[in-house]
């Protein structure tokens, strides 16, 4: 059964942490370079994946590490498809 979402923010909060656990294990990008580049401990940006509460300076650092697509940023912030 499809997961059901009561508003749209929690469905983007889905989608992004998805995405991040999936770049990450693609790219071989550890929580601990992560959390590095953004000056926290690996148990804090741990918490922060895990709830997907990142600040957007946190969240363009995190994108500007795994470097995506285009089309992944599209999809990510849902306008578009991969």
């Amino acid at each position: 059964m499809p997961k059901i979402y009561l508003n749209e923010r929690d469905r983007l909060k889905d989608r992004i942490s998805a995405w991040m656990y999936g770049q990450m294990k693609k790219k071989q990008i550890t929580q601990q370079r992560l959390a590095k580049e953004l000056c926290i401990t690996q148990q804090a940006f741990s918490q922060k994946l895990k709830r997907c509460q990142f600040s957007i300076d946190e969240f363009m650092v995190i994108v500007n590490i795994m470097d995506p697509e285009a089309d992944e940023l599209m999809w990510l912030i849902g306008r578009g498809r991969v």
